[in-house]
């Protein structure tokens, strides 16, 4: 399937793997791809994402926010913790399984366009489309509702044909 991937699709997968990383996370996971999207490299999703106000940093607060929120779900509060940055992780993260879903419906979302190459923009309406997650909780919190986000990249997608 990663033939499929342009040039730009190709750097958002390595650019998650650095994202996981400097989180200290083992696993790539969707939340990674997201940022790694809002960073752009040439193609649709990073304008689409920054046009809708989420640039790295907001996505960053955004995701911060999710998680202390589900935090405080189970009766802990973030600052209890007192965890500070964490630290990077030195491996190589493998892709966990929001990341691997995202990819195999980028394939799909392309198919279903007719296209027969994976940009980025395929890859941001995968992310967009799951409907439970860190991703979707988080852009909620942001104040932004994903099928929103979803036709504003299937515009930007179309402009660029």
């Amino acid at each position: 399937m990663l033939e499929r991937f342009v040039k730009e699709a190709r750097w958002v997968a390595a650019e998650a793997q650095d994202e996981a990383r400097a989180h200290g996370s083992p696993t790539i996971e969707a939340e990674h791809v997201l940022l790694a999207l809002s960073r752009g490299h040439g193609g649709v999703a990073g304008p689409v994402l920054a046009e809708a106000g989420l640039d790295h940093a907001a996505l960053e607060e955004a995701l911060e926010a999710d998680f202390e929120r589900s935090l405080s779900v189970v009766g802990v509060a973030a600052g209890s913790l007192n965890a500070g940055a964490p630290a990077p992780f030195s491996g190589r993260p493998r892709w966990g399984t929001s990341a691997k879903s995202s990819l195999e419906r980028a394939l799909v979302v392309a198919q279903a366009r007719g296209d027969r190459r994976i940009g980025d923009g395929h890859v941001l309406l995968a992310v967009l489309g799951a409907r439970e997650g860190t991703v979707p909780r988080a852009l909620r919190e942001a104040g932004i509702e994903p099928a929103d986000l979803a036709a504003r990249t299937q515009a930007a997608m179309e402009r660029s044909r």
